[in-house]
């Protein structure tokens, strides 16, 4: 009966719009006093008078105002694994878009994740792209080894000890591959440890290291490194942004690693920094490398014919 009646008032419509588009043609030749004479505005008599020049009768027609895209419902299941990521790994939308398609082949756009986040008042997040900052002209971006950044990052409190902890990063510019490793002490004979630590590890030789001016790279740093056949740069006194790639992961660290957590003492933290240090360069994505692991990076630029560990 419902379906009667509408089809009823449709053909009634049909008629009334076929009408006004006759009275046009034939009673009074000007559009705008026909659209006068039945109430219509000029753009609706267009809108009909188009419709009935492609579809005849049936563009008369009233037609559907469902949206021509559906709006896709995030299944609970995908989204209780977005906050789990988002509460693991502490990544933003971004990254954990990528995440997602790189382990569980499911894409979820950044927005959508960002949205989630935001109704799930999962804490403050960013919806910020990656913008790569002003490059130097010689910038050694695609030869992994040619230029290394190291830092110092003082750690938070580990349990109750008193004890001050240092997390020294080496980060290769060309892969964004890193070594971290926590010490006791900066000083020089840390660094020069650590440095050994870096070429062991590092799956490539390295050409040039670059540090800040703290005392721990000091002239007797200098001269080991010379000794290894690797120059030593010192950035600009009061240019930290010079070891911007450096700086950046630590602030990664900050947020990714350190926050939320607590460790009982120094071998705690040690095993759970391995353990940080294999994601970032293996599982996590990327933002830089658009959206690829450090591993990846290196995979795709070191030349098969040199020895490299590996990485898989």
């Amino acid at each position: 009966m419902k379906n009667q009646v509408n089809e009823q008032i449709q053909e009634r419509k049909v008629k009334a719009r076929l009408r006004m588009l006759q009275h046009a043609q034939r009673v009074s030749g000007n559009v705008s006093l026909t659209c006068r004479f039945f109430g219509v505005s000029r753009t609706h008599f267009y809108i009909w008078k188009k419709r009935y020049e492609k579809n005849g009768l049936a563009g008369l027609r009233d037609q559907s105002r469902r949206p021509h895209h559906i709006r896709y419902r995030i299944p609970p299941e995908i989204v209780s694994l977005i906050l789990r990521i988002r509460e693991e790994r502490r990544y933003g939308a971004i990254r954990t878009s990528l995440y997602l398609q790189r382990h569980y082949h499911a894409y979820v756009s950044p927005t959508t994740i960002f949205k989630i986040f935001r109704r799930h008042r999962v804490g403050h997040v960013s919806l910020k792209k990656y913008r790569p900052g002003p490059r130097p002209t010689d910038a050694p971006l695609q030869v992994p080894g040619r230029s290394v950044q190291l830092d110092v990052k003082f750690v938070p409190r580990i349990g109750r000890a008193r004890q001050r902890f240092y997390q020294f990063t080496a980060i290769d510019e060309a892969t964004r591959f890193r070594v971290l490793r926590i010490y006791d002490h900066n000083n020089t004979k840390t660094a020069i440890d650590f440095l050994r630590e870096v070429r062991e590890h590092f799956p490539f030789a390295i050409q040039k290291i670059q540090t800040d001016n703290d005392s721990s790279f000091g002239p007797q740093f200098t001269w080991h490194l010379s000794d290894l056949s690797i120059s030593h740069r010192h950035i600009p006194p009061g240019r930290p942004e010079a070891n911007g790639k450096v700086e950046r992961s630590h602030k990664t660290d900050s947020e990714e690693f350190y926050r939320g957590k607590y460790f009982r003492h120094k071998k705690d933290l040690t095993r759970k920094l391995k353990k940080w240090e294999a994601e970032y360069n293996e599982d996590r994505p990327h933002l830089a490398l658009k959206g690829k692991t450090p591993a990846e990076r290196v995979r795709e630029l070191v030349q098969p014919s040199k020895p490299v560990r590996d990485l898989s």
